[in-house]
């Protein structure tokens, strides 16, 4: 066999464990193309082909981005087209790729020829070391004009015929398949032209997110039962050089209360920028200049606003460009050369396989938590340019790649894609073949299963009435024995059986027991009235809105507020592949003008509950007071309305509960108490009650939780005659009693209690239990000062150690409730 070779040598070296993957993977296929030349005359050379590359014929490279993967397939491809005549198929996973992998194979690779999918189909002109660099799209498509290299023209076979047409000449038909966990993930009519139509000899994989469930799937379509695996650990291409130690990702915290009103976007991208401009004053020694990736969202005009902020912190448009699937640069692979680029805004066109090796900080807007594409995104800031491979003394911060988050949740694909690509351990695939190739006397070789012994198998058919046979039948009668001993065994009657006739009219007991329904009557030995007192807000507006407006106090921390621009927030620094942390950082952060306008809104709103507030007058009102507290201090920067209203929003945004405790209190002063509804006569459920002393139905209702069914019967347990009588108060039912709380639904205290001697409230107490006092909305902080306009002051309480109850006081000094004192019965009356 005579193979045509190019001239050219290799460009790049590879290194020792380089070296090690190629020649183990050149080992395993090419005994695979040596068993299928021994075969091929064989009376069952079709069953044997598929064994012998079922178990030879396919080997995946699992291997970090940037630890040499298109180098190492390059070179097995061209080791094995020395070896035999072949013609190579190599997929990149996006057309955007091709042209990459294309100069790759171009510039690098002796012994190979890259050649052009639409125009060199002729089989004649074909010569082992062939490779044909296309995308799946291109083939695996229902659209004819979308899949042109598989139409038949006028001067041109379609690629279809061009692969049968090399066959029938003796060429094997090998494929690489780069990013391979990209190819067959919901992809049917990628899979059927793999297997139906190219139907390899040899199939080389490589992925640097090894995902094993997509790749079981592959080796179980195309019936492979042990895939050959080469790993390369990342510490491999850490100590030869080619990637760099780790990769910093940073992201931002901050307080609740002002999470929203931060412009992560801005933020993130300043101090990307400023490790950018660190790394490139570093890098200026060694002749580089760093590309920063910026990837954007996909929410309108993203783009740009990016390129204005840019344009802001001293990057012109001619150092900036842009790609993405819509606006799609056709010089993308030449950016990654082209040091007069300094940043380049994507979403998600380049995340998977693009090649920038002088890629060193990464600025990320989207949200995605995808591992995948954690593992893609880190991939390109990990590689070492090579002007910087083999130099002693580095600085450290050279010694890794930099990410800024906009959106801490997504650190947590980072992190996880960093676990799974440390997962990946240093292995060679076996060589060891499970299909070996036999020659039996003078019959033509063949290929049968090797088994763990290494014994090659002498296969007898099992004739018909065999022990196997026979165990299969005693087996089937057994189970019919069993099934049937249990069918005899219970012998149910369903047959109706006659109702009991009554003599005497049944007991509400019996009743119950009958019907499933139990009654209890509401008791009337008590003083409880018929019906309990709600409140209300009174209608009269102006006079709600002139009280909301005269307590909401434009202090001079207030007015400070409106003039804020920015907030200190920290941010922490991880190195994802060694989990380690570093010392936080206090930044600047500016604030979202826009988010800080939908938080006022959100205020306003919160304020309409109710719905007794017009909150369109309330803001005209605030603006007025606001414009009136700035004049008299002397602050003339809130020249304009516009300008106003953006103070007077900071301070609704920064301060929410300034205006809540504003509304609270007005409306507390403006609430009168009506008649609800009458209570029902009687309760009825399914399940029977337990009795209580002095409920109001003598029952303790069965929807208490813990504390509240502990306090019940602290009251039921009342021996010093303070407790006369106690009701369950349900939430939102036209009986209760609830109290208006402003920014939340009505308050409904968990019970209603008749206390002797009580001179407020007209006997009656409202009481409520808590097990949180100091919640992170303020609800408990809210009903704890809350009053009822007949009631008074609600009692709240607190189940200190499930032992003994505790009264609650909001502490308006520290804006938080305190423990005050134990709860005795007497005190009920005096509060």
């Amino acid at each position: 066999m005579t193979v045509i070779q190019d001239s050219r040598a290799f460009v790049t070296p590879l290194k020792p464990f380089q070296v090690d993957a190629v020649r183990n993977a050149e080992m395993i296929l090419g005994g695979c193309l040596s068993a299928l030349e021994m075969i091929k005359d064989s009376p069952t050379a079709g069953a044997d082909r598929a064994r012998v590359i079922a178990d030879q014929g396919a080997i995946l490279f699992e291997a970090p981005t940037g630890t040499g993967k298109t180098l190492m397939l390059g070179h097995v491809v061209s080791a094995l087209s020395r070896k035999a005549k072949i013609i190579w198929l190599w997929f990149a996973p996006f057309s955007g790729l091709v042209d990459q992998a294309s100069r790759t194979i171009r510039t690098e690779f002796a012994g190979v020829r890259q050649r052009d999918t639409l125009f060199d189909r002729e089989a004649d002109d074909a010569r082992s070391g062939d490779v044909y660099v296309m995308s799946w799209a291109s083939v695996a498509v229902a659209d004819a004009d979308s899949r042109k290299v598989r139409s038949t023209t006028e001067t041109k076979s379609s690629l279809d015929d061009f692969i049968a047409s090399v066959r029938r000449k003796g060429f094997h038909i090998g494929v690489v398949i780069d990013e391979a966990h990209h190819t067959f993930r919901r992809q049917t009519k990628a899979l059927s032209f793999y297997r139906e139509i190219l139907a390899p000899e040899v199939t080389i994989m490589a992925t640097a997110t090894p995902r094993d469930a997509d790749i079981d799937d592959f080796c179980k379509v195309y019936g492979i039962p042990r895939l050959r695996r080469t790993s390369i650990s990342r510490q491999q291409g850490v100590d030869a050089g080619l990637i760099k130690r780790g990769v910093k990702v940073a992201v931002f915290k901050v307080g609740a209360d002002v999470a929203k009103l931060v412009d992560f976007r801005k933020t993130a991208l300043r101090q990307g920028i400023a490790v950018h401009l660190k790394l490139k004053e570093l890098l200026s020694a060694y002749g580089v200049v760093p590309l920063l990736l910026v990837q954007v969202d996909s929410t309108d005009g993203t783009i740009e606003e990016t390129k204005a902020h840019l344009k802001t912190l001293g990057f012109n448009d001619d150092k900036v460009r842009v790609h993405t699937t819509q606006e799609p640069d056709p010089a993308l692979i030449d950016i990654a050369a082209d040091e007069n680029v300094e940043v380049l805004i994507f979403k998600l066109a380049i995340a998977t396989g693009f090649d920038v090796p002088r890629g060193f900080t990464l600025v990320s807007f989207r949200t995605a938590r995808d591992v995948d594409f954690g593992v893609q995104v880190v991939g390109r800031i990990l590689r070492v340019d090579r002007r910087l491979q083999g130099k002693e003394a580095l600085p450290e911060a050279l010694d890794y790649g930099y990410v800024f988050l906009a959106d801490r949740d997504a650190q947590s694909g980072l992190a996880n894609a960093a676990l799974r690509i440390n997962a990946i351990r240093d292995e060679l695939a076996s060589v060891g073949a499970n299909v070996a190739v036999a020659v039996i006397g003078d019959q033509p070789a063949a290929a049968v299963h090797v088994p763990k012994s290494g014994q090659l198998p002498l296969i007898v058919p099992a004739e018909k009435g065999s022990s196997a046979e026979m165990a299969d039948a005693g087996e089937e009668q057994l189970v019919a024995g069993i099934q049937s001993e249990l069918l005899d065994d219970w012998q149910l009657d369903f047959s109706p059986k006659p109702e009991p006739t009554a003599t005497t009219p049944p007991s509400a007991a019996e009743q119950a027991i009958r019907t499933g329904i139990f009654t209890y009557p509401l008791r009337t030995d008590t003083k409880a009235p018929a019906n309990f007192l709600r409140a209300v807000v009174s209608l009269d507006q102006d006079a709600l809105l002139s009280d909301i407006v005269a307590r909401f106090d434009f202090t001079d921390e207030l007015l400070l507020k409106a003039q804020q621009t920015a907030v200190q927030i920290v941010m922490e620094e991880v190195e994802i592949f060694g989990n380690r942390k570093d010392s936080p950082e206090t930044i600047r952060a500016d604030l979202a003008q826009h988010e800080v306008d939908a938080m006022a809104q959100r205020a306003l709103i919160a304020a309409d509950d109710l719905e007794v507030v017009d909150t369109r007058e309330l803001n005209r009102c605030l603006i007025a007071a606001f414009k009136r507290a700035v004049e008299a201090r002397g602050i003339d920067i809130f020249d304009t309305e516009g300008k106003l209203l953006m103070g007077l929003n900071k301070i609704l945004a920064l301060r929410p509960a300034h205006l809540k405790r504003a509304i609270s209190e007005a409306v507390s002063r403006h609430t009168v108490a009506e008649d609800a509804a009458p209570i029902p006569a009687a309760i009825t459920g399914f399940a029977a009650l337990e009795p209580a002393r002095l409920n109001l139905y003598r029952v303790f209702p069965d929807d208490l939780n813990s504390w509240e069914r502990a306090f019940a019967e602290y009251l039921d347990d009342d021996t010093t005659g303070t407790v006369e009588w106690w009701h369950r108060n349900p939430p939102r039912k036209p009986y209760s009693v609830g109290i208006p709380l402003p920014g939340q639904p009505d308050f409904y205290p968990d019970f209603i209690v008749g206390v002797k001697d009580r001179k407020r409230g007209n006997g009656i107490l409202l009481a409520e239990t808590k097990r949180d006092i100091n919640d992170e909305p303020g609800n408990a902080q809210e009903k704890a000062q809350v009053e009822h306009p007949t009631y008074r002051k609600v009692m709240m309480l607190y189940w200190q150690d499930s032992r003994q109850w505790v009264t609650v006081e909001y502490d308006e000094a520290h804006d938080k409730n305190e423990l005050d004192r134990i709860l005795r019965p007497e005190l009920m009356s005096a509060y």
